[in-house]
């Protein structure tokens, strides 16, 4: 999240909270708890994502495992010969 998003949705995080209870005195401490903890998940979720991408792009197999016979045709003619 740019800079500027996070300030546009604070700022409507923040007319969100003052219309909904006036008489909170301290908005300031209120918004920035909620915005830190949104940052947090926010943070975390990019963290999984990019995660998982790093983990499908440096996917290796383990050698020890032995392989499927499907895994060896060739895909135009396995409708054309046996199997195996």
């Amino acid at each position: 999240m740019d800079r500027s998003s996070y300030q546009v949705l604070r700022s409507d995080v923040e007319i969100q909270l003052v219309d909904f209870d006036p008489r909170v005195t301290d908005t300031d401490a209120l918004l920035n708890s909620i915005m830190r903890l949104f940052l947090q998940a926010s943070s975390a979720e990019q963290v999984r994502t990019q995660r998982l991408r790093r983990d499908f792009a440096t996917f290796r197999r383990d050698k020890s495992i032995k392989s499927p016979a499907w895994a060896y045709r060739e895909p135009g003619i396995s409708d054309r010969l046996p199997t195996l």
